[in-house]
């Protein structure tokens, strides 16, 4: 069930829509002084001053002086003229342009904003100068010797290497890399003492020895060796969370006398910030260039804009309706695309299969696997599976989405016929193009948009529109955590909303993820601290230690197809979240990857999409209930035209007639949004420069016109965007109990230990006859002199077909050597008729964390009693006939696993229930499949009854009596077993040695053969009982 969160951020321009109006007899004549009048405001000019100190300059050059030619004030007029519609009319907060104010759901609608001089602006020095200036400070002698020294976060050991990221920079930027020095026990031995902080005399001392003839002077050498190179960094490396890294760096500063001057300066500053004023802003200029000579001072300061607001709420009668509509959307809502992730998942389940694995190893492009990896299907005589016809994998390329966009092309060619204007979407239309699936959304997320209405009464009376931008996740704080700082309510709402969100997870730790890509990056990346623990990779953290992560306590595994982490400290799982809206895409891998695992198992967005062929020139308005999905668009294009650059105005009139366009239009260049007014001489203008610049120009309708905006303050009537948290309360993903922190097991086995591990490469039917043929007269010899105590096998593709043979003894050193010697005897006619391309031995690593340290040894008593089986019980198959037969033994095989384990038949029915439900996911079930496999079983059920219920040949019953006495012979001696985790790993491995291929599609169909069968007979044993009750 979702819902509205109690609270919501409402964004907003500096200046009301009327100004549209008021700018609407603007021409190219009469613009140069409608700016000058305008930007005689000091809040306007402050406003320019943040967002261009440079263009600043020149206007007060040209409104004190007018001594601009007659193009350069052309020039400038017009800049200042798109400034100012970005004002009025674009709600996405930057600088004094637009802002934000949290508001609450309450009985009615009312949002009253205060004067522009009442607003809080939230003003702190750009990071990349409070990073730069850091790096100095950090280089002063005096200084640096007061400053604790860390282990860069990144570090990890690899082999008789460190490997770890450090960074030039160029131009203000950094510049990663992956770099790596040899270890040493000095080296080892300052990175221990560093590890919690420590000063570099007490990193020095830690290596001198007289012993080892290492004097203070060579420590320090090494040590200043070791900050150059960046494996060691201090204490006031840049933070993303917590408070603002400008203030933590002047706390700091302020505890150390020698840095009193700079201490002085930079408190300065800090005062000036809480000043609103240009000539504040200059002052922190010059103090700026008096501690960093050298630097430009583009984009010195950042600026958030705190609303103020008289009243600000929203019914709960309007959030209800949006939350109720935006839920029935949310049901179009695709999964993330990630294919680096994909990519990552197929790789390393074919490296490391169920192992857990360091983190950094895994994203190690030497030692792991980076990203990406593929794999081949092979071709074979399976009769269960001939005719089954699967749902293709899903593709995320918009263009083969063929259900939406068959749907979209007919509603399109419907609305061109009628000359319609907007396609309304029913509920009806929204149930058709849902695609098949489960959807899971996560616990929090949120919906944003623009309110349309005549005003607040008119909303609250259902009169009002959402012009929706979209719903996305997997967080309602991803738009909110970078204003939490200038806004004290906003960020207990958000604290709030992660706490209901963490609280349906309690078996997992959710961690923000605190890295610093760019020093300027950081502008987007500063928020406070809000949740309890961090993942902290370069960058620095305030977070108490034992609430910091660090990447080298992170191991990865691949559970159920999907990436999991563990914090080998804390052991439990570790859910990143990266609280804002950066786009890391292009990001460090380590980083990347974190930010990837928010989105995998949740379906995280839904907005719509036009997937129609691109060369359309006018799209209508979609609309759903009360929601725009899209609004009216039209696209220009310079190559459908003799366009001739300055012979706009006639062009712009003749689409105005053609298309019908209203007097208001946006001009939407990337993320980037320009109001036009075509009733302007003036904004047609700014329309035809920018047409004279590119080669298509899109425009869209513009639908906060001023008798549709309930916004208000004192200048009039204000656009808005609504940012709606919203909570859903079945967000939790299942996740697995968590192993043991430290098995106690040895895990590898390299040949000559006491497991050895051989791979036989051959064909699937060709293997079936070496294990009927070679194997099981070897493995009854090997047994019977005592040569090996276990064995076991296993069919696999990696991307060839082969088998995985074990054989194990404890106590006598050279029995591989003898089971070699006789294996390789043994399948020398075989190698000589080309039937086998490749015999090799390999490091047998254990799967303890899919088995458990306290079953592993159990569990491959169990895989040698099943390969027994499944040996003797091949004897009796015949080659083509015997594939049918064989499926349906693999179905009596399981379901005598699950009486040997003790299932009743209700738990039976319940268990199996959840395999075919997570085989039906896995293979993107739909009801074709669902009715297919249901015609299978009906074909199928009076053989299976009557196996299942014991009417098998003597020979086969003998067999499975003897698998069942030495399987339960394990169980008794082993003990306590958690069946319900490990049964289903001991089914599927069965069913790998059982059948010959295709042993998943398998699976799908068996587990909802079991699921029908067990079904019935609850429903027998039901009716049975009710008989007996009237009886």
């Amino acid at each position: 069930m979702t819902r509205s969160a109690n609270f919501y951020a409402v964004r907003t321009p500096l200046l009301p829509v009327e100004y549209l109006d008021r700018l609407s007899h603007l021409t190219p004549e009469n613009l140069a002084a409608a700016m000058k009048e305008l930007f005689a405001d000091p809040i306007l000019q402050d406003a320019i001053y943040i967002a261009s100190p440079e263009l600043f300059q020149e206007m007060k050059r040209w409104m004190e002086s007018d001594s601009l030619s007659e193009k350069d004030t052309a020039k400038l007029s017009m800049s200042l003229y798109r400034y100012l519609l970005r004002m009025v009319a674009r709600c996405t907060p930057y600088g004094l342009f637009a802002g934000c104010a949290t508001g609450n759901v309450a009985d009615y609608t009312s949002v009253q904003l205060g004067a522009p001089e009442e607003h809080l602006r939230h003003c702190r020095l750009d990071m990349n100068y409070v990073a730069e200036l850091a790096a100095s400070i950090t280089a002063i002698p005096e200084i640096k010797e007061q400053l604790l020294f860390y282990p860069n976060n990144s570090i990890y050991a690899s082999g008789s290497r460190f490997r770890y990221a450090a960074y030039t920079i160029r131009n203000k930027y950094r510049n990663y890399f992956l770099t790596a020095v040899n270890k040493s026990d000095y080296l080892e031995t300052i990175l221990r003492q560093a590890a919690n902080g420590a000063t570099l005399e007490t990193i020095r001392q830690s290596i001198v020895s007289e012993e080892n003839d290492i004097t203070w002077y060579d420590a320090a050498e090494f040590t200043e060796e070791l900050m150059a190179n960046q494996l060691l960094v201090s204490e006031l490396e840049a933070t993303v969370t917590g408070q603002e890294f400008f203030t933590r760096l002047c706390n700091r500063l302020a505890t150390m006398p020698e840095a009193a001057e700079i201490t002085h300066k930079l408190s300065a500053i800090r005062d000036l910030l809480r000043q609103p004023n240009i000539h504040a802003y200059t002052q922190i200029n010059q103090i700026v260039k008096e501690l960093l000579p050298t630097t430009s001072n583009k984009d010195l300061l950042q600026t958030d804009l705190i609303l103020h607001t008289h009243q600000n709420q929203l019914s709960t009668k309007v959030t209800d309706e949006l939350t109720a509509e935006v839920s029935s959307l949310l049901q179009l809502a695709r999964p993330g695309i990630t294919p680096d992730l994909d990519q990552f998942i197929n790789a390393f389940s074919s490296r490391y299969e169920s192992q857990e694995v360091p983190l950094q190893l895994a994203l190690d492009t030497e030692a792991g696997i980076g990203y990406g990896s593929n794999s081949g299907p092979g071709s074979d005589h399976t009769p269960l599976l001939d005719d089954l016809v699967l749902p293709a994998s899903e593709n995320n390329d918009p263009i083969q989405r063929s259900r939406m966009l068959y749907f979209q092309l007919q509603r399109l060619q419907e609305s061109r016929a009628k000359g319609a204007q907007n396609i309304t979407l029913t509920t009806e239309d929204i149930t058709s193009l849902i695609e098949p699936g489960t959807k899971k959304y996560p616990a929090s997320m949120y919906t944003m948009g623009k309110l349309l209405a005549k005003d607040a009464a008119a909303m609250d009376a259902g009169d009002y529109l959402f012009d929706m931008s979209g719903c996305s996740g997997p967080s309602a704080a991803n738009l909110l955590g970078r204003f939490c700082h200038g806004d004290a309510a906003l960020l207990e709402h958000v604290r709030s909303v992660l706490k209901q969100e963490e609280a349906q997870q309690p078996d997992a730790i959710f961690a923000e993820i605190a890295h610093l890509p760019e020093s300027r990056t950081g502008n987007i990346l500063m928020r406070p601290q809000l949740r309890d623990y961090e993942i902290v990779y370069l960058a620095a953290s305030e977070m108490p230690a034992e609430q910091q992560i660090h990447v080298d306590d992170l191991l990865v595994s691949i559970q159920s197809g999907k990436v999991r982490l563990r914090s080998k400290r804390l052991n439990k799982w570790v859910i990143p979240r990266l609280s804002t809206a950066h786009n890391y895409r292009n990001g460090l891998p380590v980083y990347k990857f974190l930010c990837d695992i928010q989105h995998q198992d949740y379906h995280p967005a839904f907005s719509w999409q036009w997937l129609v062929p691109d060369d359309w020139s006018a799209l209508p308005r979609v609309t759903y209930g009360k929601c725009i999905l899209s609004k009216r668009m039209w696209m220009w294009r310079k190559k459908e035209t003799t366009y001739k650059a300055g012979s706009y105005m006639p062009l712009i009139d003749q689409f105005c007639k053609e298309w019908e366009l209203p007097r208001f239009v946006l001009v939407t260049e990337g993320d980037n949004e320009l109001v036009i007014d075509l009733n302007c001489i003036a904004a047609r203008h700014l329309l035809g420069k920018i047409m004279d610049k590119s080669t298509q120009v899109m425009l869209q309708e513009f639908l906060q016109t001023p008798d549709q905006c309930w916004v208000t303050g004192p200048g009039g009537h204000y656009t808005n965007e609504i940012i709606l948290p919203l909570m859903n309360e079945e967000g939790a993903i299942g996740l697995p109990v968590v192993s043991p922190n430290k098995p106690d097991i040895q895990r590898s086995f390299l040949t000559g230990g006491e497991w050895l591990y051989v791979k036989l490469y051959c064909g699937s039917r060709t293997a079936e006859d070496m294990l009927r043929e070679i194997l099981q007269p070897l493995v009854q010899s090997l047994q019977e002199d005592e040569i090996i105590e276990k064995w076991f096998f296993i069919r696999y593709t990696d991307p060839d077909h082969h088998l995985r043979i074990r054989f194990y003894n404890s106590s006598r050193p050279d029995f591989w050597q003898i089971v070699l010697q006789r294996l390789y005897a043994a399948l020398q006619e075989a190698e000589n008729a080309l039937l086998i391309h490749k015999v090799q031995t390999d490091t047998y690593v254990r799967e303890i964390e899919r088995y458990g340290v306290q079953t592993m040894d159990f569990s491959e008593s169990v895989f040698h009693i099943d390969s027994d089986f499944v040996l003797a019980i091949t004897q009796l198959l015949d080659e083509e006939a015997g594939e049918d037969y064989r499926w349906k033994l693999g179905v009596v095989g399981t379901d005598q696993l699950l009486d040997i384990f003790g299932f009743t038949m209700e738990e039976k029915s319940k268990y199996m229930q959840q395999l075919q439900q997570g085989f039906f996911l896995e293979f993107k079930g739909n009801k074709a499949l669902q009715q297919l496999l249901n015609d299978k079983y009906r074909k199928e059920s009076a053989e299976l009854h009557t196996m299942l219920s014991g009417e098998l040949p003597e020979e086969v019953l003998a067999l499975m009596e003897q698998r069942k006495v030495r399987m339960q012979s394990a169980i008794a001696a082993q003990g306590n077993i958690e069946k319900y985790e490990l049964l289903s790993s001991y089914i599927h491995m069965f069913l790998n040695r059982f059948l010959l291929a295709g042993q998943r599609k398998h699976e799908l169909v068996i587990y909802h053969f079991l699921d029908r069968y067990y079904q019935s007979q609850q429903a027998r044993m039901k009716k049975q009982e009710k008989i007996k009750e009237i009886s």
